[in-house]
């Protein structure tokens, strides 16, 4: 690996992946003083973000790109981005027994009864989604058929980030605003839309390059 800036904030990244997860681990809703670590999350989320960003366009700036980043540099995203659907799941953010909360006047079917609104079959879909995906990138690209993203599915990463983010702010710092809940859960619901149908276009592309692949 060479040690250039892109692939340094490459491996930042990494780390930025792993002190989010810790902090989010260790919310637990309504206890004293937990806050702080929801908008700490929310911070080094951004950052990271931030570093996804400057590190291709650094990279395709200055003629940096290597074999490493672009190996190691979509894993970490999706690392970070499934991850923190994840841990949105745990059963640190379902529903308390002991306190009333906004979200439980809604549709359970809306939130699965989960503080973040993200339920456990919508982690599948968007896991299913990244294997499938990754699946057959892979073996297009081994013949030598090039299978770049296309803006649905860059769409999907940011819907998913912004998601994410609104989750983290609005429990910790708004959560009885009723505007920002409906808009957390329209964002979650909005991000698992066009993750299916990212999945699905890619699909359709696959199926056509490489059904051109075995014709010749």
């Amino acid at each position: 690996m060479k040690w250039t800036l892109p692939n340094q904030l490459t491996v930042a990244r990494i780390g930025l992946a792993g002190a989010f997860f810790v902090l989010v681990g260790l919310y637990e809703y309504g206890a004293a003083n937990m806050q702080w670590l929801l908008n700490t999350a929310f911070v080094v989320y951004v950052i990271a973000g931030i570093t996804d960003i400057l590190d291709g366009w650094i990279a395709r700036r200055w003629n940096l790109t290597s074999a490493f980043g672009r190996i190691v540099d979509p894993f970490v995203d999706k690392v970070l981005v499934v991850g923190a659907f994840v841990m949105l799941t745990g059963s640190n953010f379902a529903f308390p027994t002991s306190q009333a909360v906004p979200d439980a006047n809604l549709p359970a079917w809306l939130t699965g009864r989960m503080l973040s609104s993200v339920q456990a079959w919508m982690v599948v879909t968007i896991l299913a989604r990244e294997f499938v995906v990754s699946a057959v990138r892979g073996y297009s690209e081994s013949q030598g058929i090039k299978f770049p993203a296309n803006s649905v599915g860059k769409m999907k990463m940011a819907l998913q980030s912004v998601a994410i983010c609104t989750i983290l702010f609005q429990l910790a710092n708004c959560p009885d605003w009723t505007v920002l809940l409906y808009l957390k859960i329209a964002l979650v619901w909005a991000a698992m839309i066009v993750t299916v149908l990212s999945g699905l276009i890619y699909v359709g592309k696959a199926r056509a390059l490489l059904g051109l692949s075995s014709e010749r």
